[in-house]
């Protein structure tokens, strides 16, 4: 059985716990030789990392990770990672004629990758609001800093990516926050490729119980604030808010109600097909809510 566990997960401070973990070489002390590496493109290029077996785990959201596993990912749910729902901010640039995404005008999508969160909440919410959105007018940029150079240029006009991480965009003038959408669901899962829960099952498991207290430990921590800011740009009014809002899973419950939220908003807009079971996407160890 090996101990070694690759895992990925997006470039924002929802990870914060997991690299403080790193750093402080308590995988290590359990016996788990834990690589992280970051992915600025998101769920779209963790979800085929996972399929390629570059990954063994990813952190991924919730509609991402449901809408790769109706087209074949095979890997599970080990764990609930943020229970509260993303607060997405929706995006234009400074030379848009955009100040609303309810403006039914044409328009182009920046989207990180196709199955993204950005390419998935767009979809969602132009379903939402009674608007199609065509192939064409989904225009990949790669990451966070494509989109803002696609936008500036007026390239693309909406782009869907967390707030706050966005957010120093807004303040420098590269672009506007038209809006705000949040989806009922959880944020983020914790998810091991199948191969992974057949070979690395006892490390993984400790991987969880790691990552359980050190969220415990970084929500009271009163270096909490002081970190956000320096190592993601959050001011202190920001950082607050986000920490209120935030709710970490600390036990091994999934909400079956959340999932199947994301499942019925991702058949809506043709990316899941009704017969799937989201059951079925949660390894055995989890307890169903």
């Amino acid at each position: 059985m090996s101990n070694e566990i690759k895992i990925g997960g997006v470039t924002e401070h929802f990870n914060l716990p997991w690299n403080l973990a790193v750093e402080q070489n308590k995988f290590r002390e359990v016996g788990v030789d834990l690589n992280w590496k970051f992915f600025a493109g998101g769920t779209g290029v963790m979800t085929e990392a996972l399929d390629t077996g570059e990954l063994d785990l990813a952190i991924l959201l919730t509609e991402g990770f449901i809408a790769a596993c109706a087209k074949g990912l095979k890997a599970k749910i080990v764990k609930e990672y943020i229970t509260s729902p993303l607060g997405w901010g929706i995006f234009t640039g400074t030379k848009s004629h955009f100040y609303s995404v309810y403006n039914r005008q044409p328009k182009k999508y920046a989207i990180s990758k196709i199955g993204s969160g950005s390419h998935l909440m767009a979809m969602i919410h132009a379903e939402q609001r009674g608007e199609k959105i065509n192939a064409e007018d989904l225009i990949e940029v790669k990451s966070i800093d494509g989109a803002m150079k696609s936008l500036s240029k007026n390239e693309t006009q909406i782009f869907y990516w967390e707030k706050y991480t966005t957010k120093p965009f807004v303040e420098n003038g590269m672009v506007r926050m038209i809006g705000e959408f949040s989806a009922p669901w959880s944020s983020f899962l914790i998810v091991a490729t199948d191969a992974a829960l057949s070979t690395k099952k006892d490390a993984i498991k400790k991987i969880l119980e790691v990552i359980n207290e050190e969220s415990k430990l970084f929500v009271s921590s009163p270096q909490a604030l002081a970190l956000l800011h320096e190592r993601f740009n959050l001011n202190e009014r920001d950082a607050t808010t986000w920490l209120r809002s935030t709710v970490w899973s600390s036990d091994y419950f999934v909400r079956i109600a959340g999932l199947e939220n994301a499942k019925q908003a991702l058949v809506k807009i043709g990316s899941v097909n009704p017969s799937l079971k989201v059951e079925n996407l949660c390894d055995e160890s989890l307890k169903m809510q």
